[in-house]
C-alpha cells in the first residue's frame, strides 16, 4: 500500500563541485548573458521601450525560485562552488542564475518577438523540438559531470536527465511570452515595471503541470507510480504548450470573439408603421 506520509528522499549533500564543467559552463553562459544585455541595451536605444532588458532582469529574480523547485523535482547543487545566492538552504551557483537569465528573460522576450511577427505554430513545435535536442546535449554532460545531480528514484531518466524536465522548463518560459504579447496593451507607462515580474511570476505557475510528479516524489511510492505520474505531467505539459503556442499565434483568443451581428434595435416589440397609422386619430387623416 502506497503512503501518502511526506518521505523526501535526502540529497548527497556531500558531493563537490568538479572545477572543470563550473568554469567552463559559467563562461559559456555569461558570454550569452552580455550579448544579450548588449542588445537589449541596442533595442531599448533605437525603439525607446526597455522590453527586453526589463525581462533580463526579471530572468535574475526568476534564479530566486530554483531552491523550490529542485525541492519538488530532488536536484541537487553542491554548496562548495561559485554560489550565487542560497535560500531554503539550498545553494544556487551563478552559472544557473546566468541560465535563468537566459532562458527566463532572453527566450521569452525571443518567443514574444516570433508572436509579433507571425510565426506558425508548425515552426513553433520545430524549435521546441531543436530546443529540447540542444537542452539534452547541454545537461546530459554536467550531469555526468557531477556539477549537479537529480536524486531518488526519478522516472524516464536518460543521462540522469529526467525527461519531464525538458517540459516543464520550456513551459514556463513561453508562458511567459504569452502574457508580454497578449497584454502587450498592460504594459506600457510605468506598468513596464511589471515584466520584471512576469518571468517570475510565469515559472511559478509552471509548475502545476508538474504537481502530479512533484507529488508523488515526495512519497515512498514504488516506481511504477511515479513513471504513470511523470506520464501524466509530461502529457498536461504537452497539452499546455500547445495551447499556449495557439494563444500566441492567434489560433485561440484569450477573450471570445464578438458577435458579427450589427446590434440593432428589436423592431419586433415596436409598433408597425402602418399599426401606428391605423390607431392615429381619425381627425388627423
Amino acid at each position: 500500500m502506497i503512503t501518502t506520509i511526506v518521505a523526501w528522499d535526502q540529497p548527497p549533500w556531500d558531493i563537490t563541485t568538479p572545477a572543470t564543467p563550473q568554469k567552463i559552463i559559467t563562461i559559456a553562459l555569461a558570454v550569452v548573458v552580455a550579448g544579450f544585455v548588449i542588445t537589449a541595451l541596442v533595442s531599448w536605444y533605437r525603439t525607446k521601450r526597455p522590453t527586453f532588458l526589463l525581462l533580463l532582469v526579471g530572468g535574475y529574480i526568476c534564479s530566486f525560485n530554483e531552491p523550490l523547485i529542485d525541492f519538488l523535482c530532488h536536484c541537487f547543487f553542491p554548496a562548495d562552488g561559485w554560489v550565487g545566492h542560497t535560500v531554503f538552504h539550498r545553494s544556487i551557483p551563478i552559472w544557473v542564475i546566468l541560465a535563468y537569465i537566459v532562458f527566463y528573460g532572453g527566450l521569452t522576450y525571443l518567443l514574444s518577438t516570433a508572436f509579433k511577427i507571425g510565426v506558425t505554430r508548425r515552426t513553433l513545435w520545430i524549435g521546441i523540438g531543436i530546443w529540447a535536442a540542444l537542452n539534452l546535449a547541454m545537461e546530459i554532460p554536467l550531469l555526468q559531470s557531477n556539477l549537479y545531480v537529480y536524486y531518488g528514484d526519478q522516472p524516464f531518466l536518460v543521462g540522469g536527465f529526467p525527461l519531464s524536465q525538458l517540459v516543464f522548463n520550456a513551459f514556463g518560459s513561453l508562458l511567459g511570452a504569452v502574457v508580454i504579447t497578449r497584454l502587450s496593451w498592460f504594459f506600457t507607462g510605468a506598468r513596464r515595471l511589471f515584466l520584471l515580474l512576469v518571468p517570475f511570476v510565469t515559472f511559478m505557475s509552471s509548475w502545476v503541470v508538474g504537481m502530479p510528479l512533484f507529488l508523488v516524489l515526495g512519497t515512498d511510492a514504488p516506481h511504477g507510480v511515479r513513471m504513470w505520474a511523470a506520464a501524466v505531467s509530461m502529457a498536461l505539459g504537452l497539452f499546455g504548450l500547445d495551447t499556449l503556442i495557439r494563444l500566441g499565434t492567434g489560433q485561440f483568443r484569450l477573450l471570445p470573439p464578438c458577435s458579427a451581428t450589427p446590434n440593432v434595435p428589436d423592431v419586433s416589440q415596436q409598433p408597425t408603421a402602418t399599426a401606428a397609422a391605423s390607431s392615429a386619430p381619425s381627425s388627423a387623416r
